[in-house]
């Protein structure tokens, strides 16, 4: 009998490496608005940083041509600045090439590490705990944080905590998106632990960020992820958690943001609500100019610069109906900035990328057009939890493959 020699070797060094940079990559990619003191910057480079370092770590290891299609998105963004945008070297046009370049190096990055590593359950419920943390104690003092997080408005009544974001806006798309995350991974089915810390980063959503948009989040999501998997049980918990938890949140935001938008909304209708609070308004304003102004590029890039022009020019086109905010060259729309920013190109990578995460069902289908109404929103482009819920579905995509055809071949034997 001849025995198969195996003369590869490990390295336990750069095994260890590896690891450490696995490792870094989940803790500092869900922490993009922590500075540490290095700069005022609202957001850091960490994901891309230690996106990068991790795939050098995997020099050998091989991408499907599906996979690496992805790296078309910052080759569109080159296309843009250097084509389609008035400026060429300037900080506006650097700082959109490495957003679009960051979400498309993470995607490709957290797949990887999806692949080589089980999912990180222990690291991210600590940074989720930490996040929770932190916000509880600024309760007590809003400045806690303030040595390493560059945030805004804490002196504003009503504004709930902003934890390690700029804003309580963001510590509550934080709170979505990372329990967005928790379901994504374990299919819809969490454990009695998991179910328990989604249902905390909820009620931190609504007491602790007091973020409306995040709450609309929530509005938007419950039904789709409800109805392909209701049963009696689940239906009558909701009924029963609801009925408990409704009131005692009614009377704990009375005085609050939510609260104001609410008796707006109802008392006034929509119309008046868009048009007389400013916040709503420009947000409202970042949703429907991008895609009005793809439009009248007739779809094609219209660089890194031209917004505010064309943010000057739909204030007259809607008489002045969005009249917050001066148009500056920042999209607050996720989907918004890739449309416009990058026409075609933008259009079609979101297009291909919706595509690439189905699996043929209908719970799937639901879950991303979930997401895609979400990231119309003022979502930033370059959030890595965004890239992380993505490289999940596909990582899922992949395995089912894999299974798929390690059962063809069984059945061919």
């Amino acid at each position: 009998m001849r025995i198969p020699l195996n003369l590869s070797f490990k390295n336990p060094i750069h095994e260890s490496l590896q690891e450490l940079s696995a490792s870094f990559l989940i803790i500092f990619s869900f922490i993009p608005w922590v500075h540490f003191g290095l700069n005022s910057r609202d957001s850091q480079p960490w994901g891309l940083l230690f996106a990068l370092i991790f795939l050098i770590t995997l020099y050998k290891k091989k991408f499907y041509k599906s996979e690496l299609f992805i790296f078309a998105l910052p080759i569109a963004s080159l296309i843009s600045w250097l084509f389609f945008s008035n400026q060429v070297i300037d900080f506006i046009a650097l700082r959109a090439v490495i957003s679009y370049t960051t979400f498309a190096i993470c995607i490709i990055a957290f797949l990887a590490y999806l692949e080589k590593y089980p999912f990180p359950w222990n690291l991210v419920i600590t940074i989720n705990i930490l996040y929770l943390f932190i916000g509880v104690l600024q309760v007590y003092d809003i400045n806690i944080a303030e040595g390493i997080v560059q945030s805004r408005g804490l002196s504003k009544d009503g504004r709930g905590s902003t934890s390690l974001t700029p804003e309580p806006t963001f510590f509550g798309i934080f709170l979505f998106f990372i329990s967005f995350i928790y379901l994504a991974q374990c299919n819809f089915k969490p454990g009695r632990i998991l179910g328990m810390l989604i249902f905390i980063n909820i009620i931190s959503i609504i007491l602790l960020a007091k973020s409306s948009m995040a709450l609309l989040y929530i509005i938007i999501a419950a039904p789709f992820f409800i109805i392909t998997r209701i049963t009696p049980k689940i239906f009558f918990s909701i009924i029963l958690i609801s009925i408990i938890i409704i009131p005692i949140l009614v009377a704990a935001l009375e005085d609050s943001r939510i609260a104001l938008l609410w008796n707006l909304v109802s008392e006034e209708g929509l119309y008046f609500f868009i048009y007389s609070d400013e916040s709503v308004n420009d947000r409202v304003a970042n949703l429907i100019y991008p895609i009005h102004g793809f439009i009248i590029s007739d779809f094609m890039p219209s660089g890194f610069h031209s917004f505010t022009d064309m943010h000057s020019y739909l204030n007259n086109f809607y008489n002045s109906f969005f009249y917050y905010g001066n148009g500056g060259t920042s999209i607050m729309s996720f989907i918004g900035a890739y449309i416009y920013e990058l026409g075609f190109f933008g259009f079609l990578f979101l297009l291909w990328l919706f595509l690439y995460m189905q699996n043929m069902t209908i719970q799937r289908l639901l879950d991303t057009t979930v997401l895609y109404i979400i990231l119309l929103s003022a979502v930033p482009p370059s959030f890595p939890l965004v890239s992380f819920l993505i490289a999940i579905y596909l990582n899922k995509n992949k395995n089912k493959n894999k299974n798929k055809n390690k059962n063809t071949k069984l059945n061919e034997l």
